[in-house]
């Protein structure tokens, strides 16, 4: 369904992307991981047509992504931060894409729904806080009935409430057959959104594996990043070991003392 051939980029002379080969079918939902500056937010760009490759290929269904919008029609994307005007309110933003992207009114009263948006639906963009706004991007990605959904930083922001909306949309998205790509540093995004993980390193596949297996140990690899190589060991040491106060083990000390001479 989406496919990169050999695709690279290059800012100021820093190569982001070193000839990436990356194919995706219908139904996968692909986690692209890795450090900052690694290349992901680019990689989603350029597939979006937000910036041109400077070599390689990247085609949806077969139909390349270059000038032409026939492509890009197929897909949604989802940025790592969303602007939209701060005066409309979250009813007519929606519409205003609805028309843009030719989906029907049905499907903004759904996203209003399906998000959580119905008490925020009429009021202004500029008085929502930051996970509202998050909500409405997600509504926005929902929008459009597509094949491919590009996801960057997806569960940003989100509640807890939010981000189970996020993970069931997903899994709905994967039932039907579209195809899913997104980018997170967020452990538990790979565990509840992915079928497969892709680390990349200085623009270049490292590694490329699915599986619960597979999955739950890039999610292990996000979490030493986040916590470091110590934290499971001292969530472990801090759950077994029994601290004491030193004034309590001194008074342990002498009431033994004293029920030794008891004795």
């Amino acid at each position: 369904m989406l496919t990169l051939t050999e695709v690279t980029k290059s800012f100021g002379g820093r190569p982001v992307l070193d000839h990436l080969d990356l194919a995706i079918e219908a139904g996968e939902s692909v986690a692209l991981l890795g450090a900052n500056g690694s290349g992901k937010t680019t990689t989603l760009r350029c597939i979006v047509g937000l910036v041109r490759p400077d070599a390689g290929r990247i085609e949806i269904g077969g139909i390349a992504i270059d000038r032409r919008a026939d492509g890009r029609r197929r897909l949604s994307y989802l940025p790592q931060k969303s602007v939209f005007p701060p005066t409309l309110t979250l009813r007519e933003t929606l519409t205003v894409v609805a028309r843009l992207r030719r989906a029907d009114a049905q499907a903004v009263d759904r996203e209003i729904d399906l998000c959580g948006l119905a008490p925020l639906a009429d009021r202004n963009v500029g008085h929502l806080s930051g996970g509202e706004r998050q909500r409405l991007a997600l509504a926005v990605a929902f929008l459009p009935d597509v094949d491919v959904y590009l996801f960057d930083e997806p569960s940003a922001n989100l509640d807890p409430l939010a981000s189970r909306m996020l993970f069931q949309r997903a899994r709905q998205l994967k039932r039907e057959g579209r195809t899913l790509l997104f980018t997170t540093h967020v452990p538990a995004d790979v565990r509840h959104l992915a079928t497969r993980a892709v680390w990349l390193r200085n623009g270049r596949i490292e590694s490329d594996a699915g599986g619960a297996f597979e999955l739950r140990r890039y999610e292990r690899m996000l979490e030493r990043d986040l916590w470091g190589d110590d934290h499971e060991d001292d969530l472990r040491g801090d759950r077994d070991r029994v601290v004491v106060d030193p004034r309590l083990r001194g008074a342990r000390a002498i009431a033994g003392a004293g029920a030794g001479r008891s004795r």
